[in-house]
């Protein structure tokens, strides 16, 4: 989802750069190390998507109440109809599914809750928080028919168990939804989710994109109990979602509540087309309220002119004016929806900044060896990279 600037100001995509880079025989961190740095420095919350290795992610995560079981539910649809999309899902179904997690979610719970006492297993207080499985879901699904009111759903049970296939025991994507992970920390100011590694997968990204966005729904809803507002922001945009219209309307409908809590939502994307042919785009351009513009082709310029109102004749020639210089300065184009605030500025990067960042072979090279330089000094790393290098690399 990431791309890089190049010398000559044109973008470079993330798989280019890795091909790039082998070529050069040099390793490409995955993700980049702007967010391994800014995890670093900040003390963030840095969730990493892998194709393999640990997953450090569930959906099943977080505060279990009503919105959390009505999410569980809907994920578990979307994911039936991404891997069989002729398969029509009617009311008996949804009712199987949300029984079977609110049953699976109680059995986690009083689990968790249980001890020995030497040689006798004792019920202690409840469990605050008990990360649940598909295979936990998928387990109280195939009894529900013991049930008295779910004993006529046996058939309809055996083919949500045979369509949930994928998502459990040695399912393909079963790791992704069996990950026992602690709990998201509630006590960090800033998070970070990666799903780079996801991206050639329309039916995963798509899955995953929806259980961060509830997530973060979750983690703004518990900071704005304690009266605090936040920042949301979306790079790559047009990636979310984009493996089915369900997925793309989960985010479309998130755009909206974060906007309802009165949290900043910034979308980013390298190409303005995104915003007026893809339903999220559509979405973020119809909620917001400013309105920011870099460096781009007068191709581009005219196209946003033309498919909308915020740029007049004057803004159109000002942004095609604006230009980046790598290592110096950046100038922006800003307006607000009514237009009734706008203009130009330049931007000069600090070198903090720049080293907090880092967005090249060459200048993550240096930070991860200034790292490993001062294990326990983050700082002091930093304070080395900014004295030695105060524009940066490459």
């Amino acid at each position: 989802m990431n791309s890089e600037w190049l010398n000559d100001g044109s973008r470079m995509t993330r798989e280019c750069q890795v091909r790039f880079c082998e070529r050069l025989g040099v390793k490409l961190p995955w993700p980049t190390l702007r967010y391994k740095a800014l995890a670093d420095y900040y003390d963030a919350d840095l969730t990493e998507f892998s194709s393999d290795g640990e997953m450090p992610f569930s959906p099943f995560r977080g505060v279990f109440d009503e919105e959390k079981v009505a999410f569980l539910t809907q994920l578990l649809a979307t994911g039936i109809k991404l891997m069989s999309p002729s398969f029509e899902l009617e009311s008996d179904h949804i009712a199987v599914l949300t029984k079977a997690v609110r049953l699976a979610h109680e059995r986690k719970m009083r689990e968790a809750s249980l001890n020995f006492d030497g040689a006798d297993l004792v019920q202690l207080e409840l469990a605050e928080e008990a990360v649940l499985t598909m295979n936990d879901v998928v387990a109280e699904m195939a009894g529900l028919s013991a049930l008295e009111s779910f004993e006529k759903f046996q058939p309809v049970i055996d083919a949500l168990v045979q369509k949930l296939a994928p998502f459990y025991g040695d399912g393909i994507y079963a790791r992704y939804f069996n990950a026992t992970p602690p709990g998201s920390n509630k006590t960090k100011l800033f998070y970070i989710y990666d799903l780079d590694a996801l991206d050639k997968d329309p039916v995963l990204q798509s899955l995953m994109t929806m259980a961060v966005i509830e997530e973060i729904r979750q983690t703004i809803k518990q900071h704005r109990g304690q009266g605090r507002q936040g920042l949301v922001v979306l790079e790559e945009m047009q990636m979310l979602g984009r493996g089915n219209s369900v997925g793309g309307q989960f985010v479309v409908d998130a755009a909206e509540t974060f906007r309802k809590l009165g949290v900043w939502l910034v979308s980013l994307t390298p190409r303005p087309q995104n915003y007026f042919e893809t339903e999220v785009g559509k979405a973020m351009w119809g909620v917001a309220d400013n309105y920011v513009f870099l460096q781009m082709s007068a191709d581009n310029v005219d196209y946003v002119a033309k498919r909308s109102s915020i740029l007049d004749e004057a803004g159109t020639q000002i942004v095609k004016s604006l230009r980046t210089v790598r290592g110096s300065h950046a100038d922006v184009y800003y307006v607000n929806k009514k237009r009734t605030r706008q203009g130009a500025f330049r931007f000069f990067q600090t070198p903090y900044d720049r080293w907090l960042a880092p967005t090249n072979a060459a200048a993550t090279s240096a930070a991860e060896a200034a790292r490993a330089k001062y294990p326990s000094d983050r700082w002091k790393a930093l304070e080395e990279l900014v004295r030695e290098h105060p524009y940066g690399l490459g």
